[in-house]
């Protein structure tokens, strides 16, 4: 059976990364609390999408109608099949159940 680490191991394992890392040069910064991504309230979207062009969106209205048209091909079905027999519990005198009973509507 495999061990799994505990929370202790990893904390360990995590400072020694650490550690490791600004021994070989590595630099942390540090930012204020309450300091995001944001700009002005909202996410900046050209960091997601700089430095390509905006792209023609596909005009899928053609695609819909015949979708459409296939739902519509299909007849419904005729009727649905309503269960003609239901179970009925059969209780004693102090309110405790006996036994079900299937019974005709």
């Amino acid at each position: 059976m495999i061990k799994r680490p505990s929370k202790s191991d990893i904390r360990t394992l995590l400072d020694n990364q650490i550690h490791d890392y600004l021994n070989r040069g590595g630099k942390i910064q540090e930012y204020s609390q309450g300091d995001s991504s944001l700009v002005d309230g909202r996410y900046d979207r050209n960091q997601f999408i700089h430095g390509m062009p905006k792209q023609n969106r596909t005009p899928v209205s053609d695609t819909l109608k015949i979708i459409d048209q296939r739902k519509t091909s299909h007849p419904a079905p005729l009727h649905k099949r309503n269960p003609s027999r239901v179970k009925k519990m059969i209780y004693d005198d102090f309110g405790e159940p006996l036994r079900e009973v299937w019974t005709d509507k």
